[in-house]
């Protein structure tokens, strides 16, 4: 039996488990890649990639993308050579059905579907996002505590609960503010008993010790994968993706796009309580990841990827769109806390089809000039097929740069990746994943940021097809973070 005849036999068919999204479910060392091309010699550092790979095949038919078992990818870069390892994060629930051989829960954790050996035991897959703050390296997902692993082996080393204040859920994209050190964070909480949902957020300093908790009351049930951090304010986006176990228990779609709520966007000084909250209002928007978001002339500007829409879940009766119909764009939100209207004004600053906008990271929360994302240019449904492409636009001008990796590509997160002694913006490299169509191995392809559309200066081979994921995120060896959780 041919591998992915194998694969078809064992796992059911989604466009989430085959093609560049096929899992290995294998964990590997690998001491010294081969490089196609030159690495910069100032390009020192570690890049670390999150995604969801299932290790056994899901028990519901309606399987999603965002469901996988957490595994983490490390590629350590120094001297012109690289070097990789990847893991499984060895969460509770993965734990628990290593045990038994099996998948134990439903889709996202629903409990309609998920089998009494699971119960008691967290739904947490640990799959989204992999951060350093305070010295640990943390696995993510916006449903569960984050997860701390071995920056160096990955070895997983348990739920990190900050001394019990975070027991419920955090964020998959908590936000560095280099300019303190802080980590600022959310979790939507859910109640039962007809209890209105809540949001805890948490202000947790350098060292990674808590220092604010406060809880917001939120419009409604939604999935919340991540909020906006300026200097002085926070944003609570609470988008129309609506969450409901009731829906789920009644065999409905337990996360459903709601066409008839508004987007709505709760505005707090950062450390401000709840009752300093003031919801804004635009229509209804899907949007799960910004570029950065900063004030300027009294205002918050936040560069989002938002649409009308989202083709990643169906609606409240059960009805999918498709990715034509939902496209992301690069948006600009203007919200005017001094302004007697709560509108938030929207503008496009560039039309094309793209996922996970960037920045330099270590400029979020101030202003900056551009954004990366990985774009798709001729791909029918970008998320299932592959983002074929890689773009940055000057946020200032309108200005793109652009890469196309040729059809039927599958391109990850881009990521700013600074020089050793780099301060400035763009003054570095572009890193990202690339499954090129049918290739049996994968590439960490390095661009000059400022000149994507010249071509990668390398390409570091990975001898298998690492599955398409989630958040990357890279590390200087002269950034702080790196130094304290390596040294």
């Amino acid at each position: 039996m041919r591998g992915e005849d194998m694969v078809s036999a064992d796992f059911r068919h989604s466009p989430f488990l085959t093609g560049h999204h096929r899992p290995n479910r294998m964990e590997v060392d690998a001491p010294d890649l081969f490089v196609h091309g030159e690495l910069p010699a100032d390009l020192a550092g570690v890049f670390y990639r999150n995604g969801a790979e299932p290790l056994y095949p899901p028990s519901d038919e309606d399987y999603h993308w965002f469901d996988g078992d957490g595994m983490v990818y490390a590629f350590f870069l120094e001297n012109g050579r690289v070097s990789l390892r990847n893991r499984w994060v060895r969460t509770d629930k993965l734990l628990l059905e290593m045990k038994h051989g099996r998948r134990l829960f439903g889709v996202h954790g629903n409990p309609r579907t998920t089998d009494p050996l699971a119960e008691g035991t967290r739904y947490n897959t640990a799959n989204t996002n992999i951060v350093i703050h305070g010295g640990k390296l943390l696995a993510l997902m916006e449903g569960a505590p984050p997860v701390e692993l071995d920056p160096r082996t990955l070895d997983t080393l348990g739920e990190e609960t900050y001394g019990g204040v975070v027991t419920t859920t955090f964020s998959a994209h908590p936000k560095l503010d280099y300019a303190t050190g802080e980590l600022l964070n959310i979790g939507s909480v859910a109640r039962r008993g007809g209890t209105a949902p809540e949001i805890r957020y948490d202000i947790i300093d350098s060292e990674g010790v808590p220092t604010k908790t406060e809880t917001i009351p939120m419009p409604h049930q939604a999935m919340m994968h991540t909020f906006f951090v300026t200097e002085n304010y926070v944003v609570f986006p609470v988008t129309p993706l609506d969450v409901s176990l009731r829906r789920a228990m009644a065999g409905g779609p337990m996360v459903a796009w709601d066409p008839d709520r508004a987007t709505k966007l709760g505005v707090m000084p950062r450390r401000g309580d709840a009752a300093q909250v003031r919801w804004f209002e635009t229509e209804p928007r899907q949007m799960m990841h910004e570029a950065n978001v900063w004030e300027q002339d009294g205002r918050i500007v936040a560069d989002v990827a938002a649409a009308e829409g989202t083709a990643l879940f169906p609606d409240i009766h059960g009805r999918r769109r498709s990715h034509r119909e939902t496209r992301q764009s690069l948006r600009r939100w203007t919200i005017d806390p001094g302004a007697a209207t709560d509108v938030v004004r929207e503008e496009i600053l560039n039309d094309r089809d793209i996922q996970f906008p960037r920045p330099d990271d270590r400029r979020m929360t101030r202003r900056t000039g551009h954004a990366f994302a990985n774009s798709n240019l001729r791909s029918v449904d970008g998320r299932a097929d592959g983002m074929d492409s890689v773009l940055r636009v000057d946020t200032r001008t309108g200005a793109e740069d652009l890469y196309h990796f040729g059809d039927g590509a599958a391109a990850g997160e881009l990521i700013f990746a600074p020089r050793v002694g780099g301060v400035d913006e763009l003054d570095g490299y572009a890193l990202t994943l690339v499954h090129h169509a049918g290739a049996a191995e994968t590439e960490l392809v390095v661009f000059d940021a400022r000149e994507l559309a010249a071509g990668p200066l390398a390409r570091v081979i990975v001898p298998f097809a690492i599955p398409s994921g989630f958040h990357c995120n890279y590390y200087s060896v002269d950034n702080p973070l790196y130094r304290q959780a390596m040294v």
